[in-house]
């Protein structure tokens, strides 16, 4: 009996220890949205908003910037508790997804007329384009890009970064760039002046995951959110009001490269 009264007492100490334990939450680089500002804290108007969450939650959250793979392995070992990214259903195995979810867009970047703007991959045919290495959104709107830009279908333009990718388009590289709507702040970093038309094609949910082995987290994530929701702090994209979020956001430090 003593056994198993103190058996419970430890799994009951170790379960406590575990729920008072700080929360690290990974992000990248991914301005306005989710960045590290120059001071070297946490922002972006996603950002600002799980931060409220967690606040609200009364969670000790650790927030760190890191490179987009870094942040897939981390998540994926359970070096870290949780990520904010997009939900394609990448991390079921290993974690939860908030109820809390904000919208994100993509599509074409375009300086023709909204006729000339693609809707299918078919319409990419005789077209020029540019995308950014490593972003998946692309293919998602056409998963044959690979054998199209091969069989000289369409002319594929591919920048290492969304800053250079934007200088690309600006210097008319290619009459079309594939981007999210966070292209837009690249935009008024490097040309204010410069006119553009933005069509979305997608729209997917941008969430926090957390491991399931931290189901409180999740849970009490949810029930902040809900609160949030009942005092009128959230717009309907689940951001933030704007007044708190114009005294909250930092924006994030912009090089300019060649």
């Amino acid at each position: 009996m003593a056994d198993g009264a103190t058996m419970k007492a430890s799994s009951a100490s170790v379960h406590t220890s575990d729920e008072s334990r700080p929360v690290t939450i990974l992000s990248f680089e991914f301005p306005p949205l989710l960045h590290s500002t120059v001071s070297g804290g946490f922002s972006g108007t996603m950002g600002e908003t799980v931060k409220a969450l967690c606040k609200r939650a009364k969670l000790d959250c650790r927030f760190k910037v890191v490179p987009l793979k870094r942040a897939y392995r981390a998540l994926r070992s359970g070096a870290a508790d949780g990520l904010i990214t997009i939900d394609l259903g990448q991390f079921h195995n290993c974690c939860l997804a908030s109820a809390w979810s904000s919208p994100w867009s993509a599509g074409w970047f375009s300086k023709r007329s909204a006729k000339q703007t693609p809707e299918k991959e078919s319409d990419l045919k005789d077209k020029s384009i540019i995308v950014v290495q490593g972003m998946k959104s692309p293919y998602k709107f056409a998963p044959n890009l690979n054998k199209l830009a091969d069989e000289n279908v369409v002319t594929v333009a591919k920048a290492a970064t969304i800053s250079t990718s934007v200088k690309m388009f600006l210097r008319d590289r290619a009459p079309l760039l594939w981007g999210g709507e966070d292209f837009k702040w690249y935009f008024s970093k490097i040309d204010p002046t410069a006119k553009y038309r933005y069509t979305p094609r997608m729209t997917l949910p941008v969430v926090v995951w957390i491991r399931k082995e931290r189901t409180h987290v999740v849970e009490r994530l949810d029930a902040g959110f809900n609160e949030l929701k009942k005092v009128g702090v959230l717009e309907e994209n689940n951001l933030l009001t704007i007044p708190l979020m114009q005294a909250r956001y930092q924006d994030a430090p912009f090089k300019a490269v060649p």
